[in-house]
């Protein structure tokens, strides 16, 4: 057994032995679907910040980085990273207070609801099965990777170890697992940070060294990055549409805005989102600097991809590789492991319309449906159909797309009406999914703010409105909705508030180093590098 085979194994180990002792908790519905109602801040940060990276962060981010883009993605986390506050304040917090379990029963007792629930838990489960057979498929290659064993070997591995502590342990061990696996790949890469960046020159003379390096991708350092035919305005709309895609799906989608209905008291919600926030600005830029390091010491590399993996086999000792990769799989495991819950929770609680007895009688059902979501999307992972890389590209931000509007507008909208909330999922779904298909299939010209998510979201007010003329709002949904506006007693404690204020603080002075950072050691040197006079 090698190193990195005995990496996997402890750390799967580790993860299925914290999910049994975790599992022993539960003793509810509430315990299994939303862990209690119970979480902490740093639980919540965890699992959001975890789920939203994954594999894709630390390989697919990694490459555009690597190929010349790196301002580009600033801009988008910069974007993205405001979704945390701005959903957690003007949605979040509100979706807690309705005591649900799932966000489309959020939905269903807003507007009072069967349809609108049912095809909102359809939507969720299109959605993030397709991001499940992602990254089941993209960990199992990190696997094979890092252990040489066979694809299917791999897929098994990953399959078992997300499904048995999901199955046994809810959303309580997907929380405390997914901060685990968190703290673990934000440790690791700083680690292996440490001996990229020295391989590479230093990171103080890293712009130096780029500039002067003929290898370094066209435009890499410069506000539009690596433009590749297209304007140097192309590539800003394009960070700030994608920008704002990510940023309505971080405070709108249930596999991170349905963190909310977990959290032990709405300032947890706040306060998880600063840490996501300045996880996503800072930690994500430390990641993209090791990747335009490797353009020192690996230039022009066949599989971009692969930047930060082959680091870890070829700079960072043995040792530090190892826990470099293995947070990597961590970050993988995370988000698979959350999009099964969510999918499976959605699919028994709010699809199937099944009275139970009691808690016990729906758990259990709930894990035969755990069981049988996973055991389906391992084996459409093994087959490797193209249509799943087809659902994948639709899927990818169809949900805030389908009910953004509606989210936001189920707090605030004193017009909306069941009728309009249905119209506008429905617009907003066949609007994403058609003009994605024209753009992918036909080569429309649907880029920048005529981006497939825009179109959806445009659709989806005009359904909403016209939907909503002639008829009137039930007293069912206007008492549930002026509900949503009364702050719990609970909630009004002034040492509450005098931590927010503090973790409000943290994130204004985060913004000022950032900016302070980025203009001193990156805008300055590079345009007086290249004879720009800003002063």
């Amino acid at each position: 057994m090698n190193v990195f085979v005995f990496g996997v194994v402890l750390s799967m180990v580790v993860y299925l032995l914290v999910g049994i002792y975790v599992g022993r908790k539960v003793k509810s519905v509430e315990d299994y679907y939303v862990s209690g109602r119970n979480a902490s801040t740093i639980f919540i940060a965890g699992t959001m910040f975890a789920s939203m990276l994954s594999t894709n962060g630390f390989m697919g981010d990694t490459a555009y980085a690597y190929t010349g883009n790196i301002t580009t993605l600033l801009i988008i986390n910069a974007l993205c990273g405001c979704g945390y506050i701005i959903g957690g304040l003007y949605f979040g917090r509100y979706i807690r207070r309705s005591k649900v379990n799932t966000m489309p029963a959020y939905f269903w007792k807003r507007f009072n609801s069967r349809r609108i629930r049912v095809f909102a838990g359809l939507i969720t489960i299109f959605s993030l099965s397709s991001y499940l057979l992602s990254v089941l498929q993209g960990t199992g290659q990190l696997m094979e990777t890092m252990t040489g064993f066979d694809r299917l070997t791999c897929l098994i591995l990953v399959w078992a170890s997300i499904m048995f502590f999901t199955i046994y342990s809810g959303s309580r061990g997907v929380l405390v697992t997914d901060t685990i696996m968190c703290i673990f790949f934000l440790v690791s890469t700083v680690i292996a940070g440490q001996y990229i960046f020295s391989a590479a020159g230093g990171v103080s003379d890293l712009l130096t060294n780029l500039l002067n390096n003929p290898n370094t991708p066209e435009g890499l350092l410069s506000y539009h990055g690596n433009t590749n035919g297209k304007s140097a305005m192309d590539m800003i709309f394009y960070g700030v549409t994608i920008g704002i895609v990510w940023m309505v799906t971080l405070a709108v989608s249930p596999w991170q805005a349905g963190r909310n209905l977990m959290v032990k008291n709405e300032h947890v919600i706040f306060r998880a989102g600063t840490i996501g926030m300045i996880l996503t600005v800072f930690f994500l830029l430390y990641l993209y600097l090791m990747a335009i390091s490797v353009i020192q010491l690996n230039p022009n590399m066949v599989q971009p991809e692969r930047v930060i993996i082959w680091t870890a086999f070829e700079i960072v000792p043995k040792f530090v590789g190892v826990l470099l990769l293995t947070g990597i799989m961590a970050a993988g495991l995370s988000s698979a492991s959350t999009f099964l819950s969510v999918v499976s929770f959605c699919t028994s609680a709010d699809v199937f319309d099944i009275k139970f007895k009691n808690d016990s009688s729906q758990v259990n059902f709930t894990r035969v449906i755990i069981f049988i979501v996973s055991l389906v999307a391992v084996i459409l992972a093994y087959l490797e159909l193209s249509s799943i890389r087809i659902i994948a590209w639709f899927a990818s931000t169809i949900i805030a797309a389908s009910w953004g509007y509606v989210a936001f507008a189920s707090v605030w909208s004193k017009t909306l009406t069941e009728r309009g909330a249905f119209f506008s999922m429905l617009g907003g779904f066949f609007g994403y999914l058609i003009s994605k298909c024209l753009k992918e299939f036909f080569d429309m010209p649907f880029d920048n703010f005529f981006h497939p998510f825009f179109i959806g979201v445009f659709v989806s007010i005009i359904f909403g409105i016209l939907g909503s003329r002639g008829q009137i709002k039930t007293e069912e949904e206007i008492s549930f909705q002026n509900n949503l506006h009364i702050v719990p007693k609970t909630e009004i404690i002034a040492k509450d508030y005098k931590i927010d204020r503090i973790y409000a603080n943290v994130l204004i002075i985060s913004g000022i180093v950032i900016t302070i950072f980025l203009i001193k050691y990156w805008a300055l040197p590079y345009n007086e590098a290249i004879g720009n006079v800003l002063f």
